[in-house]
């Protein structure tokens, strides 16, 4: 039986949560948030046996043995010391930081502890579809070089809470770390260039701040892609997710996205050249992929497994976005 603290009981605080509290191996021992009275509903929804507003105090109980810290990024690192002074294992959101030089620091850390098992929270590495694409693509069935087309566009009627993460980060760093990660897992190959576009489309968002940004990958294997994140009010929600090569191409369809059959979950759509054929394959979907994350960190416990993806891995993605967002940041004119 593992104590289990998650540290933050917003979204992704719960939707870990959501995956997770009903397992025979694991016990919710506490959960913790600045907001009392939020810490105080969602311990009583998953039957937390302690609820906390200081991260601290809940952290260095004994009895806790994982921590999984789902605050802004402007808290991890402070959070991740204050793991490691107390040798809990940690599953960390993304992204590590919200500036390169603390990501420096989280990695060093990371590298220098060894006999602590940290797993950042890059769920697609543990999405049965992405690692059944990845095979694929791996395997070359759609050959090489590759294009790569990454959208993830949010039409935001309830803004605010997007505004508040906005000032924290960036649309191309909180969720590109993946689609980067993404980009050099399917093809095994390096980031040897990255630029950005961006723009300010929404008047509550800071002079100093961007609420839609395009980033283009260049990789050393004459692979290329890009990804595409806004947050606005009148943006239409789109989740591209397309991979083309010269012998087909492969098209990722989510449930929620999906016209007819959702009850199949997601949609891999693979088109092979030159036969001009087309392969439809249905991968079962309910939740994020939070459990089948806290289960691999069990294993790297108890197995003494490798972090998926390596910690060397994350900050590689984590520096490409912040090159991307500096890039936006310079065509923009703002600091």
């Amino acid at each position: 039986m593992y104590n289990i603290a998650v540290i933050g009981c917003g979204y992704m605080g719960q939707t870990h949560l959501e995956d997770i509290y009903l397992r025979d191996n694991i016990c919710i021992y506490g959960v913790c948030d600045l907001n009392e009275e939020r810490a105080g509903l969602v311990g009583k929804r998953y039957q937390a046996k302690h609820i906390y507003t200081n991260a601290e105090e809940l952290i260095r109980k004994d009895e806790v043995d994982i921590v999984i810290i789902a605050t802004y990024p402007s808290s991890h690192m402070s959070l991740l010391k204050t793991c490691i002074r107390y040798r809990k294992h940690v599953i960390c959101e993304k992204p590590i930081t919200n500036t390169l030089e603390e990501g420096k620091e989280f990695l060093r850390l990371v590298q220098a502890n060894p006999h602590l098992k940290i797993l950042v929270g890059h769920i697609l590495r543990h999405n049965d579809t992405y690692e059944k694409v990845a095979k694929l693509i791996r395997d070359g069935e759609i050959g090489k070089p590759i294009i790569m087309r990454m959208v993830q566009n949010h039409n935001t009627p309830q803004f605010d809470k997007y505004l508040s993460l906005i000032r924290e980060t960036s649309p191309i760093i909180d969720c590109g770390v993946h689609y980067v990660d993404v980009m050099r897992w399917f093809t095994g190959a390096e980031v040897i260039n990255v630029s950005g576009v961006g723009a300010r489309t929404e008047e509550s968002v800071p002079d100093d701040k961007y609420n839609y940004g395009l980033m283009t990958v260049t990789l050393s294997d004459g692979s290329t892609g890009f990804y595409e994140a806004g947050w606005s009010h009148t943006i239409a929600t789109d989740n591209t997710k397309e991979f083309i090569g010269p012998k087909g191409r492969i098209k990722i369809t989510y449930q929620k996205d999906r016209t007819t059959h959702k009850e199949n979950g997601n949609l891999i759509e693979i088109f092979r050249y030159p036969e001009n054929r087309t392969e439809f394959i249905n991968v079962p979907y309910h939740l994020k992929p939070t459990g089948a994350q806290l289960d691999y960190l069990i294993r790297m416990i108890e197995e003494n497994l490798p972090a998926n993806p390596s910690i060397e891995e994350v900050y590689k993605s984590f520096e490409t976005v912040c090159k991307a967002d500096e890039s936006i940041r310079r065509n923009m004119n703002i600091e």
